[in-house]
């Protein structure tokens, strides 16, 4: 009779210890997906006020500013610039057939 009471009681301590371990385990879980969200609201504003000061960096008016100061340089070429179009080669296909592929669809 004392084995079954000293077993049970055995029982449920391993049980609460393993409920226990789960617990900081939860715990744990918990707090660094809360750090992580924080850092990301961290990032997120960075982000924001990298962007922020980009666009006020770039705004015509600080451009134009910066070219009459001299800050600035500015290149002119007398040439078109060269675009780097790539063809669509779907579109082209009907101009790579040779003449025999021509006939035989006819």
């Amino acid at each position: 009779m004392l084995f079954r009471f000293i077993s049970a009681i055995l029982l449920a301590v391993a049980v609460s210890l393993i409920g226990i371990a789960l617990e900081k385990e939860s715990l744990k879980l918990k707090r660094q997906v809360s750090r992580q969200h924080f850092q990301l609201e961290v990032l997120i504003n960075s982000h924001a006020k990298m962007k922020l000061a980009t666009q006020r960096a770039s705004s015509p008016r600080k451009v134009l500013n910066s070219m009459e100061r001299g800050e600035l340089e500015v290149e002119s070429s007398s040439e078109p610039a060269l675009t780097n179009r790539r063809e669509m080669p779907l579109l082209q296909w009907h101009l790579q057939r040779t003449p025999q592929q021509a006939t035989h669809q006819k």
